[in-house]
């Protein structure tokens, strides 16, 4: 089943908020002295660990298998190709099928080399900037938070969309246009905002055990389904908590001058400017 993106990025920021907030008295009553609030403080950060871990994880899988996939394109719609790579020849399905025998940090690297504008020219509807932006992000998991990742991937795009409309078998976005609203609103809202709503079983059994306690004193159990806080199903968390990550190989993605080819959208761009000098010259003779 393919996790659903908005969910997962409502509930991450959800769990920012609680953070946030029990960290001072301005929106809770954390008493981290007393028991029943340092058991319940321990059994929220595991669980936020483990779910950041999880989201993590599936971004990074996502992230590799997209780059790869968008590398396809570079024989017909690029300046430069890897000659030993897949084409079009292969559906983007296929790629994500096969491209797990090569080592995910090689494709990432093969996309910031690739989608460079300063290497190669793209046809403005593939790879360039947006994607060599796209495979960057990619890179920093290990360099960075978990948290740091996930805040910087969740806002990425793509040339035509919202970064994460690719599926991949792994995410999908539903309602484009609600998931940017809701990135709007978590720049702009305070953190409890972010803790409308109804989430998945293990956050709301953590939040109503915060109220009960006191820690979150505002806080009420969520029935909303407006368009910023659906209800959200359990499943998904638990298909987050159970993500398995893909397992890559050990082939190396030769990116070496040698196996880069001239494409075929610099080979017609080159005709057609040729073309036109050689009309404006018998316009003038």
């Amino acid at each position: 089943m393919l996790l659903d993106i908005r969910q997962l990025v409502q509930e991450f920021y959800a769990m920012e908020a609680v953070s946030a907030m029990i960290q001072g008295n301005q929106y809770s009553c954390f008493q981290p002295m007393r028991h029943s609030h340092s058991r319940w403080h321990s059994d929220f950060m595991e669980f936020q660990k483990t779910y950041i871990s999880q989201f993590a994880a599936a971004i990074y899988d996502y992230t590799v298998l997209v780059v790869a996939a968008e590398l396809r394109h570079g024989k017909r719609q690029a300046s430069r190709y890897i000659k030993d790579y897949y084409t079009t020849a292969y559906g983007r399905e296929d790629v994500y099928r096969d491209c797990a025998c090569y080592k995910a940090h090689d494709i990432l690297l093969a996309g910031l080399h690739l989608f460079d504008p300063a290497f190669a020219k793209w046809n403005e509807a593939y790879g360039g900037k947006k994607w060599f932006y796209i495979a960057k992000a990619g890179l920093l998991k290990g360099t960075v938070s978990d948290e740091v990742f996930i805040d910087h991937c969740v806002d990425l795009s793509h040339n035509n969309s919202i970064y994460f409309d690719k599926s991949a078998g792994i995410f999908c976005l539903q309602e484009t246009r609600l998931y940017q609203e809701f990135l709007d609103h978590k720049r702009i809202c305070e953190p409890q905002a972010l803790i409308k709503g109804q989430f998945g079983y293990c956050l709301n059994r953590l939040l109503l055990r915060a109220a009960q306690l006191g820690i979150l004193p505002d806080y009420l159990p969520g029935c909303r389904s407006d368009h910023l806080f659906p209800l959200f199903s359990t499943q998904n968390e638990s298909d987050l908590l159970t993500y398995q990550p893909v397992h890559w190989g050990n082939i190396p993605l030769n990116c070496s001058d040698e196996n880069i080819g001239v494409g075929c959208f610099y080979s017609s761009q080159r005709r057609e400017r040729r073309d036109y000098d050689d009309y404006r010259l018998e316009q003038c003779a």
